[in-house]
């Protein structure tokens, strides 16, 4: 679902909400401190994860909802490990020992993926007709600090 700013807002709020009703329908498993949290880990990336990133790969994706996704997966990590905010325990040393890599950088490798089978296509593909289509104009490239759209001419 892309808004008419062209931003995916409304989209990246479902993939999240589907991402928590898979989070909640093994938060037995994940959130018992007598799993080893590599296990926990692995269900994360093989239940939560896919369905967070279930056809972002050809979504339009700025830094602030990539930003989202990762705040989402983050308060899903640190739950499941049983660690707060308050804790003063670094992301990193969380995921570290969840052996899970960031949910945008996950995004990113399927974007690669996608793109390498779209060039694998022969000339007709629409696919393949849309990604070399050049279009003219403006696009936001971001939002500014007080909100407002930036623009980056093409």
């Amino acid at each position: 679902m892309v808004e008419e700013d062209g931003s995916m807002g409304r989209e990246i709020k479902h993939r999240i909400q589907y991402g928590w009703n898979n989070w909640i329908k093994v938060s037995r498993v994940i959130c018992d401190k007598r799993v080893p949290v590599k296990l926990k880990g692995k269900v994360n990336k093989f239940v939560v994860r896919p369905a967070m990133t279930y056809g972002l790969e050809i979504a339009p994706l700025r830094k602030v909802e990539e930003r989202k996704l990762d705040v989402a997966e983050m308060k899903m990590l640190r739950w499941m490990v049983g660690v707060t905010k308050m804790d003063c325990i670094r992301n990193n040393y969380i995921r570290g020992s969840l052996k899970v890599t960031e949910i945008s950088k996950n995004v990113q490798e399927s974007r690669l993926r996608f793109y390498g089978h779209l060039l694998k296509r022969n000339e007709d593909h629409v696919g393949r007709q849309a990604m070399e289509m050049e279009i003219e104009g403006n696009r936001p490239t971001d939002l500014r600090p007080d909100g407002r759209m930036l623009f980056k001419k093409i």
